[in-house]
């Protein structure tokens, strides 16, 4: 206690106390100041490895880009001696896989190729199959895998067109087009083939099939309704110079010979009152009476083959009912049966006239060409069309060999029959066989949305609706 103070009060003592601390802080600092130094290098150094590393990596990359630039180079251009052997390994592999790659890629895209494809190596002086995709496939049936190694000169014997194509594309490196008839070397079958050969370095044709059928058949069948058509206003024509002429010489025979009677009449009529011989102008008059009967019926038999009044005025049912009573009264060596199971409204208005126009000629074929003795007509419908059907036990033909032979007669013929039906949206079948008779069926569907049948008709040996079989023939179903 006593020292503590006797130090405590010593002047020198403090002294030498204070600069023990100071020393002691000073070093303190010092250390502080190593340390902070050497942390500084420390992080300049890591500062500066990096900036080596950086520059070390940038400059790795560099060289393994232009390696790489170098090895596509060599490997591009063959021709350049030692290419392979200055491609790094690591380049090497990677180049190989990029083509191999590429190698694949193009062989998928070949083998679906939508349009039938055939590769032709060129050997010798001839060329061989050594590859075809999957739409070549589906074209030969699956057969064009028997085929592989066939030569051009062996495949294409019987068409040198194709072979000059062949060599012609190989010869001028060029493309090559043909549109052919042409039957196929795998399957045999017929088709309309657009043939394009294409040269493929070094030795390799490609040579696509096009099956152009399907649009060839489409330009077939409007050039066949071009012509069809052209026939038919040829034949229009005719038909309306032939009605004129018959009207004229309707007009001649009976209605010109009738009038002239009347004429006759009239004038001696006129001279008998005139002499004051009444009683034998009155005996004239009524002499001349039927004259002016027939010629009112002539008038009005005209009139009804032009168009039947009774049709706008009572409608089909009764004009069929007329006609068919007119048809017996004329050729009673002909029985005549009808049925009609049908309203007048479930006839169209617009199918009226052409219903009467196909019984009309319908009927006349019976008269002038079957040699019939039993007629049987029907009108009706079923749930899908309205069907008219005319059969007879005639002699019958042969639709195939005489198409239209009837038109010579000066009626629509049965071509025109088939046409008038058409136009106005129906279908006509006609079935018939030499001794076997004639059976005409006419259908409409009953709306737009409704379908006919898959043949337009009934199946042989049923009956529709409304319709009663045909007359029985020796030797005939009832179906036809």
């Amino acid at each position: 206690m006593d020292d503590d103070k006797k130090t405590a009060g010593d002047p020198g003592v403090d002294r030498k106390g204070t600069r023990t601390r100071e020393a002691a802080t000073d070093r303190e600092a010092s250390t502080d100041q190593e340390v902070s130094t050497a942390r500084e290098a420390s992080t300049d150094r890591e500062a500066s490895t990096d900036r080596e590393v950086s520059t070390t990596r940038e400059a790795s990359t560099d060289r393994e880009v232009t390696t790489t630039r170098e090895t596509a180079r060599d490997a591009t251009a063959p021709h350049w001696p030692g290419a392979a052997a200055r491609m790094p390994e690591t380049a090497r592999r990677r180049m190989e896989e990029y083509l191999l790659q590429s190698e694949e890629r193009l062989r998928i895209q070949y083998r679906y190729i939508p349009v039938p494809t055939l590769t032709w190596r060129r050997k010798g002086d001839d060329f061989v199959i050594a590859d075809y995709n999957i739409a070549m496939e589906e074209l030969s049936d699956g057969m064009i895998g028997e085929h592989l190694g066939a030569r051009a000169s062996a495949v294409f014997k019987n068409r040198p067109d194709i072979l000059v194509d062949f060599h012609r594309c190989y010869a001028e490196r060029r493309v090559v087009r043909r549109e052919t008839l042409y039957r196929l070397f795998t399957n045999r079958k017929r088709k309309h083939i657009a043939f394009t050969y294409a040269y493929v370095p070094p030795d390799l044709i490609l040579v696509h099939l096009d099956d152009i059928t399907p649009r060839k058949e489409a330009e077939e069948a409007l050039l066949q309704s071009r012509r069809e058509l052209r026939r038919l206003s040829a034949r229009l024509l005719a038909a309306a110079e032939q009605e004129r002429k018959r009207m004229a010489r309707d007009l001649h025979d009976s209605i010109g010979q009738h009038l002239t009677a009347i004429k006759f009449n009239a004038e001696s009529i006129l001279a008998l009152l005139s002499e004051g011989r009444g009683e034998q102008a009155a005996r004239s008059i009524r002499d001349g009476i039927p004259v002016i009967r027939q010629t009112i019926e002539e008038v009005r038999r005209i009139i009804m083959d032009l168009r039947p009044t009774i049709l706008d005025d009572l409608g089909i049912l009764a004009t069929i009912s007329w006609f068919c009573r007119e048809f017996q009264q004329i050729y009673g060596h002909i029985r005549l049966e009808q049925r009609i199971a049908l309203k007048e409204e479930d006839v169209p208005q617009e199918l009226k006239i052409v219903i009467y126009r196909l019984l009309q000629e319908g009927l006349n074929n019976v008269v002038k060409h079957s040699g019939a003795h039993l007629a049987r007509i029907s009108l009706g419908k079923d749930r899908q069309a309205l069907r008219l059907t005319i059969v007879d036990d005639g002699r019958g033909f042969d639709p195939a060999a005489r198409p239209g032979r009837h038109e010579r007669t000066g009626g629509i013929g049965l071509v025109g029959m088939r046409e008038r039906t058409e136009f106005s949206g129906g279908r006509l079948r006609i079935v018939s066989a030499p001794g076997r008779g004639t059976r005409i069926a006419a259908a409409w569907p009953l709306a737009p949305a409704a379908a006919l049948s898959s043949s337009g008709e009934t199946a042989p040996g049923e009956t529709a609706p409304g319709e009663t079989a045909g007359p029985k023939v020796k030797g005939r179903d009832d179906g036809t």
